[in-house]
């Protein structure tokens, strides 16, 4: 454990390495698990370092203090208590937005940014705070049965990735299990909406424009009917329009799948950052 903003305790995970460092961030209603098939491929080469952000996993889950600077402290006592120098980050998802802010705001603790199918969109210019509450809310989970979650795993996921029993334990670590077998989300509906609003508030594509450390996009394009929780084709690809005209640090890239990639194409993802890292440091 490591101690966040405001004494947060944070639940960190290490994959030894011999190289510099890769911290990994998840994204919203997420854990450290999503990286559980990448971080083995990164690790003969980099010291790998994912944690569970607040109110996630098994780290602490206070009732306030979602927002972006104290998401970005986090990050920052992570990387300091670990002694990680100036680790590549990369983030899944909302994992990237915090990633980019970290790298806008705290630039002398970055030496790059991958930021995996997010951190380039703005959820402000798609739907005012109303439609996002609705649309994106958490689903009610909380009391399911967990054999009936454990199905719902092939349906989330409509065979884009295979239920294997390593992909099976990182939607398992999204969940604790009570004695009569039943499932509850380990981020509170309260929560989820706190980060949702702050997302919301983020002007991702602003930052993109005054990011200064090398930052990769990985875009994910997904095929019609595949699953992908995220969506927004035709917003990705007018934001990627953006961001592919930045000049300066921002490189964009598009690779296919489903938003929730790291399980899907960990080899892929793996290979991305790892070559994105050495041109980076080394």
């Amino acid at each position: 454990m490591v101690q966040g903003h405001g004494g947060v305790r944070l639940a960190v995970r290490e994959w030894p390495g011999p190289g510099p460092s890769i911290l990994l961030l998840h994204g919203l209603a997420s854990s450290s698990h999503i990286w559980d098939l990448v971080a083995p491929r990164l690790a003969p080469r980099f010291r790998v370092v994912a944690y569970d952000q607040r109110g996630h996993g098994r780290s602490g889950k206070p009732s306030s203090g979602y927002g972006f600077d104290r998401l970005i402290a986090d990050a920052a006592a992570v990387i300091g208590a670990l002694g990680m120098g100036r680790p590549v980050v990369g983030g899944h998802s909302w994992g990237a937005n915090v990633a980019l802010q970290l790298a806008v705001d705290r630039a002398e603790l970055v030496s790059g940014d991958v930021l995996v199918d997010g951190g380039f969109l703005s959820m402000r210019d798609r739907m005012d705070w109303r439609t996002a509450r609705t649309m994106l809310a958490p689903p009610q989970l909380k009391g399911m049965p967990l054999e009936q979650f454990r199905a719902g795993m092939r349906t989330f996921t409509r065979g884009a990735v295979e239920l294997t029993p390593e992909v099976e334990a990182v939607f398992l670590s999204l969940m604790r299990v009570d004695r009569d077998g039943n499932i509850h989300p380990r981020l509170s509906r309260a929560n989820h909406l706190r980060i949702l609003h702050a997302l919301w508030e983020q002007d991702a594509p602003g930052l993109l424009q005054r990011v200064r450390v090398p930052t990769l996009i990985l875009a994910v394009r997904s095929a019609p009917g595949e699953a992908d929780s995220a969506g927004f084709m035709q917003d990705k690809e007018r934001a990627a329009e953006v961001a592919k005209a930045i000049d300066g640090a921002v490189r964009f890239e598009w690779i296919d799948g489903i938003h929730d990639i790291p399980i899907q194409r960990p080899d892929a993802v793996a290979e991305r950052i790892q070559r994105f890292a050495r041109e980076v440091v080394g």
